[in-house]
């Protein structure tokens, strides 16, 4: 079942769905100073139906600054404080880029390539 949501402010546009296996919120935009409470809210609305997993789709984010980076930590930190996972999906580019910098790459499980085909479809 897809239910699709989108909020937009600023930069960054998030859309919300739940694919056939966990809810997956969709970035497109900037995570950046500007817009971080607006993805922490929209991760707590998420998180408060105690999920299994929780996908982030980075695949249409252009631009992650160090804020961004703090948020998804502080994310991912609060899932696993509920007893989910945050995955990170389609990261490229500049936020592939950042990502990699801070060694985040390593933190978040990886996304196999198939999931990620069935994200961006959805």
């Amino acid at each position: 079942m897809e239910v699709r949501s989108q909020s937009q402010k600023g930069a960054l546009t998030i859309g919300m769905w739940h694919s056939d296996v966990c809810p997956v919120i969709g970035l497109q935009g900037e995570l950046q100073a500007a817009t971080v409470n607006d993805f922490c809210d929209q991760m707590g609305r998420v998180l408060a139906d105690r999920p299994d997993v929780v996908v982030v789709d980075l695949s249409r984010l252009a631009f992650c600054d160090f804020d961004g980076v703090a948020a998804l930590v502080g994310a991912y930190r609060r899932a696993r404080q509920l007893g989910a996972e945050l995955v990170l999906a389609g990261a490229q580019g500049r936020c592939a880029q950042t990502l990699h910098r801070t060694g985040l790459d390593h933190i978040f499980r990886p996304l196999p390539v198939q999931a990620e085909a069935a994200l961006t479809a959805a």
